[in-house]
């Protein structure tokens, strides 16, 4: 495809050995040698404190499946409003559609490039529940943590929702401004260099209102309603 994730020790100062310090220091393992015994035998060394095991801090893993979230389209979109970025890129994929896992790879590449500028890049599936485990693996694997987002059934209302230009092919890419007002679509693949200059565009205020449908090939085709 063109275009292109202490020991904490207690420090205790030199031991104080005043009275009402000896209870302390027993307890922390800190005891006050005895002075020379008469019969020339020397106090056996006290024990030490065990040592404290290290502190693990917990980590989060990159890339691990969250949840299935079912969204319709209007709780989608306001998910979007609620973001607050300047626009946003949808893609709509599968984890049977082949032309979709092409893509997804160069999607993934930019949501860290674009992210500065104010736009974000998210993903919705159409995954049935039998394969939704699929989608939640091939998306971990590509560097996405987090719920996996998946469109509400029945589809004929989400797709209507996000474009009635949208008749069904796979993979289908969005732009939503601000408001969550579509601004552009692009039915089927769509390359690095045909999405970069519609989202410039969009930031310089340019007119970029419209669709780009090449075809239903080589992209997939569903209309179940």
């Amino acid at each position: 495809m063109r275009g292109s994730k202490r020991l904490i020790l207690l420090g205790l100062s030199p031991c104080t050995w005043a009275p009402l310090a000896l209870g302390l220091a027993a307890s922390v393992g800190c005891v006050k040698p005895e002075r020379d015994r008469s019969d020339g035998t020397q106090p056996l060394p006290a024990p030490s404190a065990p040592a404290a095991p290290p502190r693990v801090e917990p980590r989060v893993e990159p890339g691990v499946p969250g949840e299935v979230v079912e969204l319709s389209a209007e709780a989608l979109l306001a998910r979007l409003r609620a973001s607050k970025a300047k626009a946003t890129v949808v893609n709509a994929w599968a984890s049977w559609c082949g032309p979709c896992k092409e893509e997804f790879p160069m999607l993934v590449s930019l949501k860290a490039k674009l992210r500065p500028k104010g736009v974000e890049i998210v993903f919705i599936s159409v995954d049935e529940p039998e394969t939704r485990g699929a989608a939640q693996r091939f998306a971990a694997e590509h560097g996405l943590s987090g719920d996996l987002w998946v469109a509400e059934r029945p589809l004929g209302p989400f797709k209507q929702a996000m474009s009635p230009d949208w008749p069904g092919m796979l993979p289908a890419t969005f732009l939503f401004d601000a408001s969550a007002r579509l601004r552009h679509f692009w039915g089927g693949p769509v390359y690095e260099d045909e999405l970069l200059p519609v989202i410039e565009g969009f930031l310089a205020g340019r007119p970029i209102d419209g669709k780009t449908v090449p075809g239903l090939s080589p992209g997939l085709d569903f209309r179940e309603q």
